[in-house]
């Protein structure tokens, strides 16, 4: 299943959604409109926006202009994010497409960042609500704080489950919540709706980061990236994590020393890191976790009336809890 599979129930919802965008995003700098256009062509899954789409009709209500804001701001913020960590990261492509960085170049990728991140600033203080400005200014403070314990870590190289957990719960959960309650907000003000709401959005936000960094280690998925990236950059996420509770002592001594050596061979690490991954299971364990936090967040919409909409949400999380191998 992709996301575009639901979009006929929200269709014109999400075409109000991608003209905001389109008309946000309209600048005086003809460079600036070109990257814009662009990055828009290259759109993802939008995940958030349709998340957030859904998750207001779901609540029962009818969808309006301040939910096409909510939405509009989550994607902003988002593709924010990842103009900026294509920079950092020096990622040529993304999807299977040319980065911004790499199309254009570096500078213009953390600027363009920052021009869609103001307009979500925009966007935000337009709406003249406190309540929904605090729903992103968390997700905001969390994703650079996420992004910056995962840098300590990934220099320390002591990444355990726990502040693997937590990273995740900073760099994606918090922008699902963020999407979804602020989306719900404007549809409905009971606080036991919105805590329900929250719930499905931060487990199923954990639960899509770990299929996505299950994905790093299957290399014969077609992802649009190439796989190894993440053990590349020193990060060590839930597939190796699970793999080294369980390794020998000399296995993890070599690893660790392998990572900490940056002379090491990129393509001699990916396969060792790969090799013990494969030797303890470790995807099979990530998996195991990865359904458990889709459980959750379809245990969470339980609260909601039957309706097409519920459908869809609970059909995404299962879609991101199947098994991958």
């Amino acid at each position: 299943m992709e996301s575009f599979d639901i979009i006929s129930d929200i269709g014109e919802e999400f075409h109000r959604y991608r003209a905001l965008m389109e008309d946000s995003l309209n600048s005086r700098s003809s460079l600036l409109n070109a990257i814009n256009t662009y990055q828009l062509q290259n759109s993802g899954k939008q995940l958030r926006p349709i998340l957030g789409i859904l998750s207001a009709k779901a609540c029962g209500g009818t969808v309006n202009d301040r939910t096409i804001s909510c939405v509009a701001v989550a994607e902003l913020i988002h593709t924010a994010t990842l103009l900026h960590d294509d920079v950092a990261d020096k990622s040529d492509r993304r999807r299977g497409v040319k980065t911004v960085q790499a199309e254009y170049t570096p500078a213009a990728s953390v600027l363009t960042g920052d021009y869609w991140l103001s307009k979500a600033m925009t966007i935000l203080v337009n709406l003249f609500d406190r309540q929904i400005m605090e729903f992103y200014t968390n997700a905001v403070v969390n994703l650079s704080e996420g992004e910056l314990f995962q840098m300590q870590k990934a220099s320390s190289l002591d990444t355990s489950k726990s502040d693997y957990f937590n990273i995740i719960y900073s760099k994606t959960a918090s922008l699902f919540i963020g999407a979804v309650k602020s989306s719900v907000a404007t549809v409905c003000d009971k606080e036991d709706v919105l805590m329900n709401m929250e719930m499905f959005a931060e487990n199923l936000g954990i639960a899509f980061q770990i299929r996505d960094d299950i994905f790093d280690y299957m290399p014969s998925l077609n992802t649009g990236k190439p796989a190894g990236g993440d053990i590349v950059e020193r990060k060590l996420t839930l597939p190796l994590i699970s793999a080294l509770d369980l390794a020998a002592e000399d296995e993890k001594i070599s690893l660790k020393g392998m990572l900490r050596d940056r002379k090491t061979n990129d393509n001699i690490l990916v396969q060792e890191a790969f090799r013990i991954v494969e030797k303890y299971s470790g995807i099979y364990l990530a998996q195991q976790e990865l359904v458990k936090y889709c459980q959750r967040a379809e245990k969470a919409l339980s609260f909601l009336e039957e309706s097409s909409y519920k459908r869809d949400l609970v059909t995404l999380a299962k879609y991101v809890g199947e098994r991958l191998y």
